[in-house]
């Protein structure tokens, strides 16, 4: 079995009490007993149709899509190889994979993205107003609604560590709109990889420390987030080389979507210092271009490639992630689940998908 269809299989098995998990945070109808039991009685009347139609509908509709649910998987196998069972953080788990569908949903608004997991963006189905505010709402519900369920040591160390996530999340996409909106010209590697430490790199972070802090690790706590830490970082250096060099039918969104929008990726930071100054002038001027013409867009991946910088990002992914499970490896016992949670990690840097 090879490695791609080894770790479908294992997070499979996970898959359907992870969605049960994400119900109960993100149910799928607001009804009358649930508004009263997790938010109390009414001061006027809930209207539990319109929290439904704004809120579940939008929400379902991106999660029934499917994705790869690999973060719920990295609480599960992280928690599982520090010794405690998936059952109990189940619930948990399902924590940071409503709030990445929740930042997919607002990231395509404020990308003008058409195309997620292989369907219109959610503002393109309920409209923007819709798109954001579900967003926006599943950021806070299911950390709220999970943070009342737990002791209070566990309570205030996972909000702790969710408002430090939330506000690097934040960053992290500040930094990469004001790039592709062209506000600051040159980024240096060195920024582009904080940029995703913040952005793709906090959540999974989070999806760590969750684990660590209900095992009780705290010794290990910093240790274990920033293994997490790297592995959103490598994973979204993949996730970038996939959107100019993967297969639209298995990536599940546009292929070049990244060019049209101007993104800075490290293929393209490399490119545009690897590259002869005529070249280099030619990326930075399709770049800013936000076209989405097939030629334009073949030219660019031409450059890129010319340069080298697709290999480098492979490379690079590679290694952070080599380095990353070497810095824990020591700190976690044999187990199945160590097994799994390395297989895990080499697989989002070598998939297709």
């Amino acid at each position: 079995m090879n490695l791609e269809s080894e770790v479908t299989a294992f997070l499979s098995e996970y898959a359907a009490s992870i969605e049960k998990a994400v119900e109960k945070l993100a149910p799928e109808t607001f009804d009358w007993d649930f508004l009263v039991k997790e938010f109390g009685e009414p001061v006027f009347r809930y209207s539990p149709e319109s929290l439904t139609e704004g809120l579940s509908k939008p929400f379902w509709e991106l999660f029934r899509r499917g994705g790869k649910k690999w973060r719920p998987a990295l609480t599960i196998l992280t928690y599982e190889a520090l010794g405690g069972k998936a059952s109990d953080i189940m619930l948990a788990a399902a924590v940071p994979e409503i709030i990445h569908n929740a930042t997919l949903i607002v990231d395509d608004v404020e990308d003008s993205s058409l195309v997620r997991r292989g369907a219109p963006c959610i503002h393109h189905i309920y409209g923007v107003d819709i798109a954001v505010n579900a967003g926006n709402a599943f950021y806070y519900i299911p950390v709220y609604l999970l943070s009342k369920k737990l002791d209070h040591r566990r309570s205030a160390m996972i909000l702790e560590k969710y408002i430090e996530m939330m506000v690097r999340l934040s960053l992290g996409q500040t930094m990469d709109i004001v790039w592709h909106r062209g506000f600051v010209k040159d980024v240096s590697e060195e920024q582009y990889l904080q940029m995703a430490c913040f952005k793709t790199g906090a959540l999974a972070r989070f999806a760590v420390e969750i684990a660590a802090v209900y095992a009780r690790r705290d010794d290990i706590l910093n240790e274990l987030g920033r293994f997490g830490e790297a592995v959103g970082v490598a994973f979204q250096i993949q996730d970038d080389y996939l959107n100019i060099f993967g297969d639209e039918a298995k990536y599940g969104k546009e292929i070049g979507g990244d060019i049209t929008e101007g993104k800075h990726t490290l293929m393209t930071v490399y490119a545009l210092r690897h590259l002869p100054h005529e070249s280099r002038n030619r990326l930075k001027e399709i770049l800013a271009m936000h076209t989405s013409n097939p030629e334009t867009i073949a030219e660019d991946i031409g450059l890129i490639k010319q340069s080298g910088a697709d290999e480098y990002a492979r490379k690079v992914s590679k290694t952070l992630m080599e380095n990353a499970w070497n810095s824990v490896s020591n700190l976690l016992p044999e187990s199945e689940a160590k097994r799994r949670l390395n297989k895990l990690a080499a697989f989002l840097v070598e998939r297709t998908m």
